[in-house]
């Protein structure tokens, strides 16, 4: 076995290509072409001398060798990553990047992001999204915000919100009644839902929530799905159907009337939002500033203590 280290570019596609199983997603992370990562990792397979991947229909596929190759290297990786982020760093750092699912940077924190902004106008803050259950890795961002996560192995996590879900609807749709709304209405129009209930364990479904409501019967109710929370809600400001969706992620709309709520009945989840780092960022001053903003803006939701 040679004794020199494998050219670094090809070791950084290959952990890419590794992390996404998918080689345009690698391309887009190190932002360079798709055929420049197959051609860096075909030359580390042949400076290896084995096939580190299978290539599908679907994307990437681990042969044996490959999968303890990509433990090994990607163990070496994040420890570069961390060395890199401990050695030296000034007292600010330079840059912060939130990874967030797309519902939640979209509908709660891109539209109050500039008030975080203003608080550290020298800090290059940026948002990375991913999908809806990825666990958080340092390679996606500074922090990370993930729902019903919380505890990740050799992460350091804090419950940012829990909330609840309300039903909603664009109002010109369907104007909730001042002597309030009845659900048997909801006979008579589209349900909107997302893969939150079939992807996420004990996420309320359409029919959780009506059955404790006293609606049993759901059998002939219409139902429209979509893949991202973040749909589900534009289509019921564009008048698609009646949505039942997080407060946070729909406070906006409902405050600018783009959105009515239907009932005051709030379904409480029994999860919540959480912020990951690793332990030794989580005394960092500009994230630890980020986790009192959010604190903040998380207590807006609730309104004014009384």
């Amino acid at each position: 076995m040679r004794d020199q280290l494998p050219p670094l570019n090809a070791l950084k596609a290959f952990e890419s290509a590794g992390r996404y199983l998918n080689i345009g997603r690698a391309a887009e992370a190190l932002g360079v072409s798709s055929g420049a990562v197959s051609q860096q990792v075909h030359a580390l397979e042949k400076w290896i001398g084995c096939r580190l991947f299978q290539r599908t229909n679907k994307g990437l596929e681990f042969t044996e060798p490959g999968r303890v190759y990509f433990d090994e290297i990607s163990r070496s990786f994040e420890a570069i990553r961390v060395a890199t982020r401990c050695a030296g760093r000034p007292d600010v750092r330079k840059g912060l990047v939130i990874s967030v699912t797309a519902s939640f940077a979209m509908k709660f924190l891109l539209p109050r992001l500039t008030r975080f902004r203003d608080l550290w106008p020298d800090v290059d803050i940026s948002v990375s999204t991913v999908e809806l259950v990825s666990e958080y890795h340092a390679a996606d961002g500074d922090v990370g915000i993930r729902y019903g996560m919380a505890r990740q192995s050799g992460m350091w996590s804090r419950e940012i919100l829990r909330d609840e879900l309300l039903l909603v609807a664009a109002p010109h749709l369907l104007d909730p009644s001042a002597e309030g709304f009845d659900l048997d209405r909801l006979r008579d129009y589209p349900l909107l839902l997302d893969k939150h209930p079939r992807v996420i364990k004990d996420y309320p479904s359409w029919e959780t929530y009506l059955s404790s409501n006293g609606l049993a019967d759901v059998s002939h109710l219409t139902m429209r799905e979509f893949s991202q929370q973040w749909m589900v809600i534009e289509a019921a400001v564009n008048g698609e159907g009646v949505a039942l969706a997080k407060k946070c992620l729909v406070q906006n709309d409902l405050d600018s009337g783009r959105l009515v709520a239907l009932s005051g009945t709030e379904l409480a989840l029994e999860s919540g939002y959480y912020l990951l780092t690793l332990p030794e960022n989580a005394n960092d001053t500009v994230i630890r500033s980020f986790r009192n903003w959010l604190a903040t803006e998380t207590a807006k939701l609730r309104g004014p203590t009384p």
